[in-house]
């Protein structure tokens, strides 16, 4: 058996100690760059040992050259690589200096423009060698256009070649590889039963008619449909109007104060609508009274602090289940997970409406001709009886419409059933 040299526990309490001495620590509200930061530092520590370093630089850097230490250098440019180092000439050979770089991902594709960049960085020298290392689906995408003097790899697969090639260390690779390949994405493990959120009629009812509340209140308020954003770098989905940094919309989103409609501005505390279900002819009167008056007041929409406090509830509170049933669906919607699939979300002009009968996502699916899309959607009716997700490769010139709806089975976990609903979804890629 393998002897291990070094411990989890050590590379972890070494990565800590050195992350919190790194230069604007105080600033780091970003996720990824705290996980980038980490991974730098637990790099770092794994490639002190020599056995370990020759194992990266011929399994992981495919080169037979020799470094001097690999040390995790200070990001001072965008276009600074995470770690460093000197690559040693070979006996007799005439040139020396080149320098090798690493950079880190855990949030998005290396574009060949900047991989380009870091590799400038380290300096004018054709020997000069950059690693760049991301989550297995931005990886993908960069087949065919790396540059020269780069190689690129996933942190994956990193995980799975270093575990071979340095068996001392195996413990070590596979933990950075795990925290690089999941650091950031969002969780789709719930502990409700999504078998009967989704297929109960008097919860898709009651979910309707929350989403009606919204519907109403973004026409009267802000004169237009709500629609999920497609804000890039959103880490969950988000369905709403009128939503940017100046200007306060409405967003539906977690149940607060016994409603899911909410006001939102983008860095601010949502402010709860304060309208539930309305059962009878004189909730929906007071309602529409509370939204009319709203609507002559309209210094809320781009003075902070404008905004009524939190106003009495008027209707009933949205049930437990309510909320429970927008996890499942927000986490089947989500686009980082959409993105590991392969999916883009589609620009905000293609995206659908909130209508009475259907809320859906609209989709691209990367590498494919913008005129084939696809859909992730919910309804189809005036009434809804369910809450069953469907997926649709929309009509084109070229194939007519295809549609599946993805029913959840008994006591299947929410994460395998959102995986299931992408993977269908993603069969209808294949002709």
């Amino acid at each position: 058996m393998a002897r291990s040299y070094a411990s989890v526990g050590q590379m972890l309490t070494y990565a800590v100690d050195r992350s919190v001495l790194s230069p604007g620590i105080e600033d780091w509200q970003d996720g990824h760059t705290r996980a980038e930061v980490m991974l730098r530092h637990m790099l770092e520590f794994a490639l002190m040992a020599p056995r370990s370093r020759s194992a990266f630089l011929r399994t992981i850097a495919k080169t037979e050259a020799t470094t001097g230490n690999i040390i995790a250098a200070p990001r001072l440019r965008a276009a600074s690589p995470d770690l460093i180092a000197e690559m040693l000439p070979a006996v007799g050979a005439v040139e020396d200096g080149a320098r090798l770089g690493i950079a880190l991902s855990t949030d998005g594709a290396f574009q060949p423009a900047r991989l380009q960049k870091l590799r400038d960085a380290l300096g004018s020298s054709s020997h000069h060698l950059l690693v760049a290392i991301s989550r297995t689906a931005d990886h993908r995408a960069l087949e065919g256009e790396v540059p020269p003097g780069v190689v690129t790899t996933s942190w994956s697969r990193l995980r799975a070649r270093m575990v071979k090639a340095d068996p001392g260390h195996a413990a070590l690779w596979d933990t950075i590889g795990e925290i690089g390949e999941h650091a950031g994405r969002p969780i789709a493990q719930f502990p409700v039963d999504a078998r009967r959120l989704l297929t109960k009629a008097r919860t898709a009812r009651e979910f309707r008619a929350h989403l009606d509340v919204l519907q109403s209140a973004s026409r009267t308020l802000l004169g237009t449909s709500a629609h999920f954003s497609t804000r890039r770098g959103q880490t969950a989905a988000h369905l709403q109007s009128g939503v940017s940094l100046q200007k306060t919309g409405l967003e539906f989103g977690e149940v607060e104060h016994g409603s899911p409609v909410r006001f939102q501005r983008r860095g601010t505390e949502p402010v709860p609508l304060g309208i539930g279900l309305l059962t009878s002819e004189e909730e929906q009167a007071a309602a529409q009274e509370r939204l009319e008056g709203l609507a002559r007041r309209t210094a809320w929409r781009t003075e902070e602090g404008a905004l009524p406090a939190a106003p009495e509830l008027i209707g009933t509170a949205a049930s437990p289940d309510v909320e429970e049933a927008r996890l499942v669906l927000w986490a089947i919607l989500n686009p980082m997970l959409l993105r590991d699939r392969g999916f883009d979300l589609a620009p905000s002009r293609r995206q659908p409406a909130l209508t009475s009968t259907i809320m859906g996502l609209r989709l691209l699916h990367r590498g494919e001709d913008r005129e084939t899309t696809y859909r992730i959607w919910v309804g189809g009716e005036r009434e809804w009886h369910s809450l069953i997700p469907k997926v649709t490769r929309e009509e084109s010139p070229s194939h007519p419409e295809e549609t599946y709806a993805i029913a959840p089975r008994k006591n299947q976990s929410t994460a395998d059933f959102v995986w299931e609903v992408h993977k269908a979804l993603r069969s209808l890629t294949i002709r």
